[in-house]
């Protein structure tokens, strides 16, 4: 632990179990004490959020208005954010709120009036309250970039340029953090002036991060994931290209009752943090999403990441990577696709890559958590199957869903399996719909002509036998 850090962050340093900073968390700590502006790179899942969390917090007063400012390039990673400074800013007396697209804004403009020390936000919703004179950041004295290489991009670069051109000052310091380099002549540009490099890209943190790949065609992409949802004590974020094959494979998902949950842009912000929840919380087995709106992500001890489409560059491979394995924990990386896929893989990173049959794959999973509790309590998992004698009139429950079933016997109660939001059942085999109608018709033609009720009954028996006329 640095020895220059506040008494009250090294006491809760500690009773939160840290035993040392990483790498990045020491390199930044002086220069952002000292006012410097930063480019600070670091690779995924080494801490970077309480790298600037750490140093900052003691310098600001309470009480003082906004004077700090972190930008986030989506909801979810300002609310993470948001989450972590929150709880390390308690101690400090200071108050920490989240300004992102899709939440309520009277309720943000409510809290503004407190005159929050630090501020969480989105460039677009930052941009949008401060052009409408609703956020005044007279007395910001640091703006913080998370994943400056996104915002410094397009449309984003423009949203904060306008925000800098409103209260911009040359006395603010501004801090860059990222797993990728951005381009320093526009971050020259837009803030005017030089930033001090940092880059520890190269210092990995201490971690058992497997790298695999599975020959798999396209049409049995769906079907593998499917096979992995059976695995006990295994989730997987799973990454694709494009939105609409991420909607393909969830609907296909949801028809087999497999517990998943999607993050997609454009979602409202309410629909997108409960799928996060229940990921979290276990409630999902996988979170389908794409590589922007997953980007900077922490689930804790996440086991797994899934590339179902190969990633465009290296770049996105590194980050689609840094969601497992994080903090110097275990994971696996394992990515679908064919021998040209494979090989275009082995082009763009520089890491060892095993290619391993599917069986393996399942094995593995099947270890993964062997000596660890499951996710949450169960929130996913199927419960095993009760057994049941085979001369039973019940059919047997197996794990096995393509065993034939005995059509003389009668059906056993559905079993139920969890989906996000409420337990559905399994659909009727058509087979056994079939039987059903055919044995009702025969009955319907059995009993032509006869009253269907009790009473009509009654008194057809009595007309026949000649009383009652």
């Amino acid at each position: 632990m640095t020895d220059t850090m506040d008494e009250r962050l090294a006491q809760k340093f500690a009773a939160t179990g840290f035993i040392e900073q990483t790498p990045i968390q020491k390199a930044v700590f002086e220069p952002l004490v000292t006012g410097q502006s930063i480019d600070a790179l670091a690779p995924t899942g080494t801490g970077k959020t309480l790298a600037f969390t750490w140093p900052l917090l003691p310098l600001l007063q309470p009480n003082d208005g906004e004077q700090l400012l972190i930008l986030a390039p989506s909801q979810e990673l300002a609310m993470q954010t948001t989450r972590v400074v929150r709880e390390w800013a308690q101690g400090f007396d200071l108050k920490v709120l989240a300004l992102t697209g899709g939440a309520n804004v009277k309720n943000q403009l409510d809290r503004l009036k407190k005159h929050p020390e630090i501020l969480v936000g989105t460039p677009g919703r930052v941009g949008e309250l401060a052009a409408s004179k609703k956020l005044k950041l007279q007395r910001l004295r640091t703006l913080i970039l998370d994943e400056a290489d996104i915002l410094l991009q397009d449309e984003t670069a423009d949203q904060i340029q306008n925000v800098w051109e409103l209260f911009g000052d040359e006395d603010i310091q501004v801090a860059m953090f990222g797993a990728t380099a951005v381009i320093n002549q526009r971050a020259q540009t837009i803030f005017r002036r030089e930033f001090t490099r940092i880059d520890l890209r190269d210092v990995q943190m201490p971690t058992s991060l497997q790298h695999q790949f599975v020959l798999t065609a396209n049409d049995q992409k769906n079907k593998r994931l499917r096979q992995l949802a059976t695995r006990k004590g295994w989730q997987a974020m799973v990454f694709f290209n494009t939105t609409k094959a991420l909607k393909q494979t969830a609907s296909f998902l949801a028809h087999e009752h497999v517990a998943m949950a999607t993050l997609v842009r454009g979602d409202s912000s309410r629909t997108r943090a409960s799928a996060l929840e229940a990921f979290r919380n276990g409630q999902a087995k996988f979170l389908l999403t794409t590589d922007v709106a997953a980007r900077g992500l922490d689930v804790i001890d996440l086991p797994a990441v899934i590339n179902y489409d190969l990633p465009r560059d290296g770049e996105t491979y590194t980050h689609r990577a840094g969601r497992t394995g994080r903090m110097g924990r275990t994971g696996k990386v394992v990515t679908f696709g064919n021998d040209h896929d494979l090989r275009d893989l082995k082009r763009m990173v520089q890491v060892e890559i095993d290619v391993l049959p599917w069986q393996q794959i399942v094995e593995q999973s099947e270890r993964a958590k062997s000596k660890t509790p499951a996710y949450g309590k169960n929130g996913w998992e199927r419960t095993k199957p009760q057994a049941v004698p085979k001369k039973s009139n019940v059919k047997a429950q197996t794990a096995k869903l393509t065993q034939e079933q005995d059509l003389d016997k009668p059906r056993a109660k559905q079993r139920s399996t969890w989906t996000i939001g409420a337990p559905v059942t399994e659909p009727v085999k058509k087979s056994e719909r079939l039987a059903k109608e055919k044995k009702a018709k025969r009955r319907n033609q059995k009993d032509k002509g006869k009253p269907k009720h009790k009473l009509g009954r009654e008194l057809g028996k009595r007309n026949l036998n000649g009383r009652d006329n």
